[in-house]
């Protein structure tokens, strides 16, 4: 049989145990903690970037901006001319209808 145990001695034990799991626990937190502030310092420069990026953008998009319009700035705009609005279907026949002139020179086109 196996000694006796003081009840007191087993509660200093169970204490220790205790004691024990919560040391390796709040380990365990200080790691995660460590990696969360690791990442949310991380996550702060990427928003610094991420605004310079922005501002360039924008910077980028004015300068083109400015540009289309520099060369705009001559050209010439003619108004009140009745176009016809072009179709591939219509720009191929008549294409082929050219081609046809230029190689039968005495045979009209279509027929």
């Amino acid at each position: 049989m196996p000694p006796k145990r003081n009840p007191q001695t087993e509660e200093v034990e169970d204490i220790k145990k205790s004691l024990d799991f919560l040391s390796e626990e709040v380990t365990a937190i200080r790691v995660q903690q460590k990696q969360l502030l690791d990442l949310l310092e991380e996550m702060k420069i990427l928003r610094l970037q991420n605004a310079e990026k922005d501002r360039r953008i924008a910077v980028l998009e004015r300068r083109v901006d400015e540009l289309e319009q520099y060369t705009h700035m001559n050209d010439v705009v003619i108004t009140g001319l009745q176009i016809k609005p072009r179709t591939a279907g219509s720009l191929v026949s008549r294409r082929c209808a050219q081609w046809s002139i230029r190689r039968h020179p005495t045979s009209k086109a279509g027929g």
